[in-house]
């Protein structure tokens, strides 16, 4: 079973428009609300698929009522660790043009309720994975992902962590068995300018050594995905014949990732597909596209003075 630990879980509000221009009124054509955080996003994804599953969330009060609800509606197994009130996530989609995200800031773990969010790790003997995901609230310790990959350790788990900025710098010094970062997060912690195949493999290259990190996964959005491990480089990507939204793209793409993890090879492929399938629904309830409706690829002879396209997830 896989733990996924979410600190600042999210209401993720979708609203689809025919048209949008400041300062005049609006009528949505749909909305959708859903459960929503990276970790939150991984465990859905991972209990679609029959992989066991149990998110542990860091929220209390406002916001809890619904996300539980949803969750339990879904079949995703769930512990709320004390913190404060969902925060709620905005989404704008507009026909012809890309999306539109603003997010919001969750409140402040103090203390205690990092504590309460370590420790809740260890409450389930069965688990043989942890993922430590999403951003942490604004003045929360930037340690928190970084001790979360130490008590896993202890536990004798796989430990794997999504995230960025300090809280991606704290982590890596923990040396976690693998990290997800997009080309922008991998850029931002080395230092380095990335603009072909083969400056982020250098960039993840030497994060391995640097660090120790057994796995460097990064997405690449458009450009897929590239593998750097111990063993060498696979660069795989997925295209659908059609993309809808790409919220959450990066989110299934890491679960098809741990789903599969045990194959090296077939784990970046079902990465890929599961993000490919992601961006080509509404919602971030996906079903895996069939081969027919995806073109893939995946190769270990990879052009590395190619530009990337795309940083994002």
């Amino acid at each position: 079973m896989l733990i996924t630990v979410t600190p600042a879980p999210a209401i993720d509000w979708t609203l689809e428009c025919a048209d949008f221009a400041f300062g005049l009124v609006h009528r949505a054509r749909a909305e959708r609300r859903e459960p929503s955080g990276k970790g939150v996003n991984v465990s859905v994804a991972l209990q679609r698929a029959g992989v066991p599953t149990h998110a542990v969330i860091a929220a209390s009060g406002e916001g809890t009522d619904f996300m539980g609800g949803a969750l339990d509606a879904l079949n995703v197994a769930h512990t709320f660790t004390p913190g404060g009130p969902v925060r709620t996530n905005v989404t704008l989609l507009v026909d012809g043009h890309p999306d539109t995200k603003i997010n919001t800031s969750g409140v402040a773990l103090d203390a205690a309720a990092c504590d309460a969010l370590v420790e809740g790790i260890a409450a389930f003997p069965d688990a043989d994975a942890v993922l430590a995901a999403g951003s942490l609230p604004p003045g929360t310790d930037a340690e928190l992902h970084a001790r979360l990959v130490t008590r896993a350790r202890e536990l004798g788990r796989y430990t794997a962590v999504d995230t960025s900025g300090h809280a991606l710098a704290a982590a890596v010094r923990a040396a976690p068995d693998l990290i997800k970062p997009n080309a922008h997060e991998l850029a931002e912690l080395t230092g380095a300018s990335l603009r072909t195949f083969g400056d982020v493999r250098d960039a993840a290259r030497g994060v391995r050594e640097q660090f120790g990190i057994g796995t460097v996964l990064v997405s690449l959005g458009a450009d897929g995905a590239l593998l750097v491990d111990g063993v060498g480089e696979i660069w795989a990507g997925a295209r659908p014949d059609a993309v809808v939204n790409a919220v959450g793209a990066g989110d299934a793409m890491l679960a098809g990732f741990l789903a599969a993890r045990a194959d090296r090879a077939e784990a970046i492929r079902t990465a890929v597909r599961w993000g490919a399938s992601a961006v080509a629904h509404p919602t971030t309830l996906f079903a895996v596209l069939p081969e027919h409706r995806l073109e893939q690829w995946s190769t270990v002879e990879i052009d590395w003075t190619r530009a990337i396209q795309s940083d994002s997830d």
